[in-house]
């Protein structure tokens, strides 16, 4: 079979003095030799990082726009590096937050280098990658300016580049760009961009009526030497696809704001294959549109949403928006949310949109396939742990799930066609304690499956395990995090008979690639896996991603699967599957542009080779432009 891959009481402001870290500048000759990158060239001013630095600090690092000015006193110095450290006297304003107040370093004091290619202390961070959702995002081990910190009023949720907050990462740019927060460039001091001129362009005196423009265009390029362990009969392929899109978010005031998003992707390339559908071509359309109403109530942060939107709020390991192919996902419907200082909760109706039309702007509210639920998380209030800043969160969640078409696996190799409903209660405990990273989750999953042409119904009974470990060496070259992966999800047995219960786990919409499989061969469905896993900045503007699985069948009555609703026609004996080394590397070059190549080798068991499947390399290269 083929596979389918698919935040208060203002203080006043003081006179505080700021350290200003001493810079140390090496010269870069890029050369971006792609088929829409010429060649060039640049000058990288790479500033100093404190030597101890501590593992997770961005829960004490938050951005509050719309909040009075205070002080604080900066008092960590710069350690690594012998230039003598020079002072400044400034008027600081700082942020207040629901857990503490935070200094704010106006760029009039560090006087910044304003332009195209900038210091890599006020490059974005690399976790903000959208294919780097859902793993490690601690990286950031120094507090960033406060320009680069354009993330909503979500006050301790914003931890962690804003994972926590349920909108995706947020960075100088977000994996879901309505989640951006520009109105910090009320103040000039936090403009140092020339491309934020388009980020903050206000209607009136007040500046709370403002327009922000946003842009991507991106780029993938695929090598597989035996697609999916050979299934498609394409080797080698060669496939390469692009998008581009262009928002619109326009605020009307500080309760009200409207957002819209129109995106094309196109894909091509040599003995490609999975093709097929609407979300690797599609002609121009909205992928989003939508009115959102916030405000304050019990004193909490309230907000609705209606309308077309991208959606990120569960587990990386269950969803992450699906970013391989050239749309991703987008969906209709209602949301509604509550931030409080320490606890949050979203609540949500959504249906997939249906982008198969060909024509522009034909996309329709899709009714095959449906998420609904509630998603809370409680933030343990912050603590230290080996003299590092701590910050844990307990996440709580239903999803509810309806899928039009969701086949089951047959003995014979084929398929059983049907219809599902799934209840996904759950909860994930993330976070550091010190120089521990770690999540560690756990899901249930019930409901039903109904064959097609009014077959049998069997009831679902299944379940899943996911948990990273890793240990941040914060003042090793590189700060890695070096740790394991585990996860066990359930599967069925495609031996008992038609009415009886089934127990493979689904994950419908797409786990991130970059949790388990970056080729996403095998998918989050009867597996266990276990292996080493590390990540690494080699620089302050590069990130290492590196890590072994080995995957077993869960269930050797069960089918090896690519995704949750498509599984191989193999059906070996053993439960052994494969072992995939692989290893992802990213270049923030920029503020706008990013580079990154991945590689994986998948070896395939025995068992798996004797029922017909082969071993093979798979090599993709990442190109993104972004303002």
């Amino acid at each position: 079979m083929t596979v389918i891959t698919d935040h208060t009481t203002p203080k006043p402001a003081s006179t505080t003095r700021y350290p200003l870290p001493g810079p140390r500048c090496y010269a870069y000759s890029v050369a971006l030799r792609t088929g829409l990158l010429a060649s060039g060239s640049a000058l990288l001013c790479l500033w100093a990082a404190p030597a101890g630095a501590e593992t997770a600090p961005n829960a004490a690092y938050l951005h509050m726009p719309h909040t009075p000015p205070a002080t604080q006193q900066s008092t960590q110095p710069d350690t690594t590096t012998t230039t003598t450290t020079t002072t400044t006297t400034v008027t600081a304003p700082a942020q207040i937050t629901g857990a503490r107040i935070v200094t704010v370093t106006p760029p009039a004091a560090t006087v910044p280098r304003p332009g195209f290619w900038d210091n890599s202390r006020l490059l974005p961070p690399l976790t903000s990658r959208p294919e780097a959702y859902g793993q490690p995002q601690s990286l950031e081990l120094t507090p960033l300016p406060t320009a680069l910190l354009h993330q909503g009023p979500w006050g301790v949720f914003n931890a962690n580049t804003g994972a926590a907050a349920g909108f995706g990462t947020v960075g100088y740019y977000a994996v879901s760009r309505w989640a951006e927060d520009w109105s910090s460039l009320r103040d000039k001091r936090n403009r140092l961009d020339p491309m934020d001129a388009l980020k903050y362009i206000p209607f009136n005196t007040n500046g709370d009526i403002y327009l922000t423009l946003s842009g991507n265009f991106r780029q993938h390029n695929f090598y597989d030497q035996r697609a999916g362990f050979g299934s498609t009969k394409k080797e080698p392929a060669y496939r390469n696809n692009f998008r581009w899109n262009a928002g619109a978010d326009l605020h009307l005031g500080e309760h009200v704001r409207l957002y819209g998003e129109l995106m094309s992707g196109q894909a091509a390339g040599i003995n490609y294959y999975g093709y097929a559908g609407g979300r690797w071509r599609s002609r121009l359309d909205a992928q989003q549109a939508f009115v959102e109403v916030r405000g304050r109530v019990l004193n909490a942060t309230v907000g609705g949403m209606a309308g077309r939107m991208t959606f990120l709020d569960a587990p990386p390991y269950f969803t992450a928006g699906s970013v391989y192919p050239s749309v991703p996902y987008s969906w209709n419907g209602l949301r509604g949310y509550a931030f409080w200082k320490n606890f949050r909760i979203d609540g949500f109706y959504l249906t997939l949109t249906n982008n198969a039309p060909s024509a522009m702007f034909h996309d329709q509210v899709g009714w095959n396939s449906r998420l609904f639920g509630a998603y809370t998380s409680y933030a343990v209030p912050s603590f230290k742990f080996l003299g590092r800043n701590s910050q844990i969160f307990v996440d709580t969640f239903y999803l509810g799930t309806i899928l039009s078409k969701s086949p089951l696996p047959s003995l014979a190799g084929g398929s059983i066609a049907g219809s599902t409903h799934r209840d996904t209660p759950g909860t994930r405990i993330w976070g550091n304690a010190g120089p521990l990273e770690f999540s560690v989750g756990a899901m249930w999953q019930g409901g039903e499956f109904r064959a097609a042409k009014n077959g049998p119904t069997r009831p679902v009974s299944a379940y899943a395990i996911d948990a990273t470990l890793s240990w941040r060496f914060a003042k090793w070259p590189g700060h890695p995090a070096i740790g394991i992966q585990v996860d066990s999800v359930s599967g069925g047995n495609m031996r008992k008979g038609q009415r009886s219960s089934w127990g493979s786990f689904l994950s419908p919409y797409v786990p991130s690639a970059y949790y388990l499989d970056m080729s996403t061969y095998i998918g989050q469905s009867n597996l266990i896996d276990v292996g080493p896993i590390a990540t690494i900045a080699p620089t302050p503007n590069t990130t290492l991603l590196l890590k072994v699985p080995a995957v077993w069948r869960n269930s050797r009555q069960d089918a090896i699967y690519a995704s949750g609703t498509a599984f191989y026609a193999y059906r070996p004996h053993g439960a052994y599957t494969a072992t995939m080394p692989q290893a992802s590397f990213t270049w923030r070059a920029t503020r706008h542009i990013t580079l990154g190549i991945d590689g994986e080798y998948i070896f395939a068991s025995h068992t798996m080779t004797n029922a017909g499947a082969t071993s093979g390399a798979f090599v993709q290269s990442n190109i993104e432009l972004t303002f």
